[in-house]
């Protein structure tokens, strides 16, 4: 007789728990010398940002002063400086930088598909500019300067619609699916004995914050454990998290008794992770400040020695007889020392410096300088700041800042697509998910259908992208233009609609200024009647002063020319 397997009374929500822990311990080890390579980024570039001892709570150094090791300050100013130029050249709050769309050029002509992503754009640009969406994008800019990697979590809110949660280096775990696709995210974390009841409820809390709450020690803070994974066990058609795409588990750090605080499942995937630069299989990315990590290492020790050097040249060491080692010396300004038989003493008797020179320090100081442009360069506030940086004697044209505009942003290419792909598409189609599940958008047109949207990004860097195509098509109509005094029917090969057209999407110019089509037919049709009109009435008002002039010209026989014509066609008749 066969034996009965033994039965497995754990729970879904204990099963899943157990997971991510042994999940925990791998993503972990994966990301073990990552994290050396930020723990140096974040004392020599970045003291306040990453976290690197997530789950020991009641620290009381966090508010101690950071970054006073860092002599030389220009690689941190650099990041703060890059992360500013990326926040107003990709997603400003200040202008508008997407546009909605549809994959069918059709439906975007469609008057009451125009209307409706119309109405959703702007819906879309309230929710991030009421909400803490800017203030996260800020963080997240910084992370990715610095780091190479940035993570924010996106969640629904009852208050602002959707809450977007930064986080910094060395707080979180991330590990990427078959396609290279960052899917998966855990998070460690403290949160007071106060957020943790607000958030989860007493009753799902362990007996230890409970305790904690009961005894109003409300600031205590808990380790929490909070994963985003794709859920691998999907029933579909499930009700709650079972039958979701996405799940979230959060649980206690290191307390058993509550297997865990809540399980909750999302119907997109709800973080994002942008990294400036990933290489083959890597989970996380590398960033500018890693690839200036030598100069900075460098630039601080030349600082050093030249502190050092002209520290000895103010307070040199100095050199006394035996003698005075038992009695009072004064190294201060103003200050007297008083040594016996000095009168009888040599040249050099008393205090006196052991060496006396001035230092050279001209090359060193030529040397942080290189240091410092190298630093500049690498983390491309040489692009920032192209203007007021251009080495030449005159003011250039705005051709030659054009032209050189054009050339630097084109390295910026890879980073702002790549952002757009992992930053900026999730964001705004887990928002309008939101959105439309919220019923907080009008209804679809019907002939929309239930698709995704294009989006189309307008700002300032996208811009600057398109903008560098735009120049083939100048030089291209101006080529044609000159060739017209030579051959007037060599603008016959120009579709110059077209042209307009195709330049217009190339600006991001808003279609509002735009003619539509049938418009611009029926105006040129009107142009074309009324010259029509004109030729007509000039040639009439030609053949009346023809006939005028022929009534005055006398041809004799009491007749005149106009006359004598008439009645030579009556006559012929």
């Amino acid at each position: 007789m066969a034996r009965a397997a033994p039965s497995d009374d754990t729970s879904p929500e204990q099963k899943t728990r157990d997971e991510v822990d042994r999940l925990i311990v791998l993503m972990r080890m994966d990301r073990s010398s990552w994290r050396e390579t930020w723990r140096e980024i974040t004392w020599y570039i970045m003291p306040t940002r990453g976290r690197y001892n997530n789950l020991l709570p009641n620290q009381g150094s966090r508010g101690l002063p950071k970054g006073t090791q860092i002599v030389d300050r220009t690689a941190t100013k650099c990041v703060g400086d890059l992360a500013a130029f990326l926040m107003a050249g990709i997603t400003s709050p200040a202008r508008d930088w997407f546009q909605l769309s549809t994959n069918n050029d059709q439906l975007n002509d469609d008057p009451d598909v125009k209307q409706w992503l119309a109405i959703v754009q702007k819906r879309l640009q309230r929710v991030f500019a009421t909400g803490n969406f800017y203030n996260a994008m800020a963080q997240l800019y910084e992370e990715i300067a610095g780091f190479g990697t940035g993570a924010v979590i996106i969640q629904q809110d009852y208050e602002d619609v959707v809450r977007f949660y930064p986080l910094t280096a060395g707080e979180y775990f991330i590990m990427q699916n078959a396609r290279m696709e960052i899917d998966t995210l855990v998070r460690e974390y403290v949160q007071n004995v106060r957020q943790v009841v607000s958030k989860f409820g007493y009753e799902n809390c362990s007996p230890t914050v409970q305790g904690l709450y009961d005894s109003r020690q409300l600031t205590r803070e808990i380790p929490v454990v909070h994963a985003i994974m794709p859920n691998l066990d999907r029933v579909p058609g499930a009700i709650g998290w079972r039958g979701a795409p996405y799940i979230g588990v959060y649980y206690e750090y290191g307390n058993p008794s509550v297997p865990v605080l809540r399980v909750e499942g999302y119907p997109e995937k709800p973080f994002i992770c942008p990294r400036w630069h990933a290489v083959s299989n890597d989970a996380y990315g590398h960033g500018p400040a890693e690839d200036a990590l030598g100069d900075v290492k460098s630039l601080q020790l030349a600082q050093l020695r030249c502190a050092e050097v002209v520290d000895k040249f103010a307070r040199p060491p100095m050199q006394a007889d035996a003698a005075m080692q038992n009695g009072l010396v004064s190294l201060i300004p103003n200050g007297i020392n008083f040594i016996p038989g000095l009168n009888t003493m040599g040249n050099g008797a008393g205090l006196r410096p052991v060496y006396q020179t001035s230092p050279n320090i001209a090359p060193l100081v030529e040397r942080i300088r290189a240091f410092q442009e190298a630093i500049r360069t690498t983390l491309k506030n040489d692009l920032i700041l192209m203007v007021s940086q251009m080495d030449q004697a005159q003011p250039p044209t705005a051709a030659e800042i054009n032209v050189r505009q054009q050339e630097k942003l084109l390295a910026l290419g890879p980073v702002l697509e790549r952002f757009h792909n992992e930053a900026l598409n999730p964001i705004i189609n887990v928002t309008l998910g939101i959105m439309e599940r919220g019923g907080l958008l009008p209804p679809r047109p019907q002939q929309m259908g239930t698709g995704p949207l294009k989006v189309n990004y307008i700002s300032v860097l996208a811009q600057a992208q398109r903008a560098t195509e735009t120049t083939g098509i100048e030089q291209f109509v101006r080529f044609c233009g000159g060739l017209v005094s030579v051959d007037q029917s060599v603008m016959d090969n120009v579709d110059l609609d077209q042209a307009v057209d195709i330049y217009g999407n190339l600006l991001s110019i808003n279609q509002a200024i735009m003619r539509d089509p049938q418009a611009v037919a029926q105006m040129r049709q009107q142009r074309e009647y009324a010259q029509q009109q004109q030729a007509a009435a000039e040639q009439a008002q030609q053949m009346a002063a023809g006939a005028k002039n022929l009534s005055d010209t006398d041809v004799g026989g009491g007749q005149n020319a106009l006359q004598a014509i008439m009645s030579g066609i009556g006559g012929g008749g």
